[in-house]
């Protein structure tokens, strides 16, 4: 009997839904991607939307969970995007028909032609220390060393006179500093406006490095006086569009002691 209890129960008659979902389903999915990947919900549009009929009750997204019901589940998949991005990117969630379940689908999400990194929280234990007194922003680059040696630690520094500093630890545990180059203090108010501009502080606590990575690559910890956040340097483009868009900025205020020019709306 419980073989064709079960039949019965995936053959059941599923009920016919709209070609769309309701306004406030695609509303709520828009406010989730917006509070995942630090975007502006205003900012977000929709890509595309499809009727779709999940194999489970975790929307084909619960693999092996027990605990997905074993029924056919109408819904919808949702695609969005934010065409003002610096950089493509579509992150797709799947519904069930009243909307009560939205999941993000991490494997039809994409960036660039790559998966989309959703970040966790960074835990007490990887916070650095407070920002030096004069210095308002911070690039901490921590890679592994091959042997016994200590991890490679290399700390560039924004001062507010304009000052760009990098210090690089040592085997020995020394410190060696240089000054990389010299910017105005108008840069500086203009790289802090871009910071407020793009808010960096939402992003504070967010840890974007995967659990597991192929292989041991460059961490980065990035900081202001008021938020940290932290990613690993072969998932830059896996990031919010704010956030890279800060980071090509500090890399073209580095290297070259430019920032990028304001556009127009």
């Amino acid at each position: 009997m419980n073989g064709w209890t079960s039949l019965l129960v995936v053959a059941a008659p599923l009920v016919v839904q709209a070609a769309t979902p309701a306004p406030e389903i695609i509303t709520r999915a828009i406010a989730i991607a917006a509070e995942q990947f630090g975007e502006e919900a205003d900012q977000i549009s929709v890509v595309q939307v499809q009727p779709k009929v999940w194999s489970d009750g975790c929307l084909g997204l619960g693999g092996l969970r027990v605990d997905c019901a074993e029924r056919l589940t109408p819904g919808w998949e949702i695609a969005l995007t934010n065409p003002n991005a610096p950089y493509p990117q579509e992150w797709v969630y799947r519904t069930n028909q009243s909307g009560s379940l939205i999941l993000w689908d991490a494997a039809g999400s994409r960036m660039i032609g790559i998966l989309i990194q959703r970040p966790q929280r960074l835990s007490p234990e990887a916070l650095p220390p407070p920002l030096p007194e004069g210095v308002s922003f911070r690039v901490i680059r921590q890679s592994d060393s091959l042997g016994n040696r200590p991890p490679s630690v290399t700390t560039t520094l924004l001062y507010e006179d304009g000052r760009i500093v990098q210090q690089t630890t040592t085997a020995r545990g020394e410190i060696l500093s240089r000054t990389l180059r010299t910017v105005t203090t108008a840069q500086v108010s203009q790289f802090n406006q871009l910071l407020s501009d793009r808010r960096f502080d939402r992003f504070n606590g967010l840890d974007f490095v995967p659990t597991s990575l192929d292989r041991p690559v460059p961490i980065h910890l990035v900081s202001t006086p008021t938020a940290t956040v932290r990613f690993a340097e072969a998932n830059e483009y896996r990031l919010a569009s704010d956030l890279v868009a800060v980071l090509r900025s500090w890399e073209l205020l580095v290297a070259r002691g430019q920032l990028p020019k304001p556009t127009s709306n």
